[in-house]
């Protein structure tokens, strides 16, 4: 691949891990792959490393080869589809996991990926109060396993500036809410995660610019995730983008710093 070739955008790198655990799962190695498909074992290697944004016959030659039931071509549609319509893309959790960086600003409440399950399990139920416990402790389930890939050993970069509101969240029981701050502080100290707050007293947080997760990718173009838009917004166009990098420097030029030891992250 020459290096002047332009990649697709990121939407194909959840496609890419798709197809590697699919063979993976399968037992076979690139070259059988490629003996099985026909398909060189290089453009394999691009389509696992969504280096390419594969034609759909190609997909369905993969697809029969490790008995996919179409999942696959299915997977392909719904990412070509989300990449002209990022909107329709909600599979945000698919998208950090790859990311090399991730940066969130919230006023309310923590970030998912550095969530207690026992935070995540306040902050969700009266979220969603048309749901059942079962239902709710899925969705808490699935920010656990999030958690676990974006903290875990090859995990991106991560930073978080959040509202000191966020710390004193009155909905949430103290004594939930005193293990969270112990988590972060934990997090903090093991070089997990860079935490800074906005103060109280400060006239510009994320009250005013809104809730949104940017998130930066090796050789690609960057994205950003607006959670206050119905439904969250994946946002892809450059004005948006940098819209959004002056949203967050402006944060960062007034954000203080946290240690393990500040107040906001003490057990009380």
């Amino acid at each position: 691949m020459g290096s002047n070739m332009v990649l697709p955008s990121a939407m194909w790198l959840p496609f890419g891990t798709r197809v590697l655990n699919a063979r993976s799962d399968k037992g076979l190695s690139l070259v059988e792959l490629a003996a099985s498909t026909g398909v060189g074992g290089d453009k394999l290697r691009d389509v696992e490393a969504a280096r390419c944004r594969p034609a759909r016959s190609l997909v369905e030659r993969i697809d029969t080869a490790l008995g996919g039931g179409s999942r696959l071509v299915e997977a392909w549609a719904v990412t070509l589809q989300a990449e002209a319509f990022p909107d329709e893309f909600g599979d945000l959790g698919e998208l950090t996991v790859h990311a090399t960086r991730v940066w969130e600003t919230r006023a309310e409440t923590v970030p998912s990926f550095l969530r207690t399950r026992e935070y995540s399990r306040a902050v969700l139920r009266p979220r969603w109060p048309g749901l059942s416990d079962k239902e709710v402790e899925a969705l808490v389930d699935e920010e656990m396993d999030l958690r676990a890939v974006v903290t875990g050993p090859g995990g991106p970069a991560l930073r978080a500036v959040l509202a000191e509101s966020a710390f004193q969240d009155p909905e949430v029981d103290p004594g939930v809410l005193r293990a969270q701050r112990c988590f972060l502080a934990d997090l903090v100290e093991a070089g997990i995660v860079s935490l800074a707050v906005i103060p109280e007293t400060s006239p510009r947080g994320p009250a005013q610019s809104g809730d949104f997760r940017f998130l930066e990718f090796h050789a690609r173009p960057g994205m950003a995730y607006a959670f206050a838009a119905e439904g969250g917004e994946l946002l892809t166009d450059i004005d948006h983008v940098e819209r959004c990098c002056l949203i967050r420097d402006a944060l960062e030029d007034v954000a203080v710093e946290l240690t393990p030891d500040s107040a906001l992250l003490a057990a009380e």
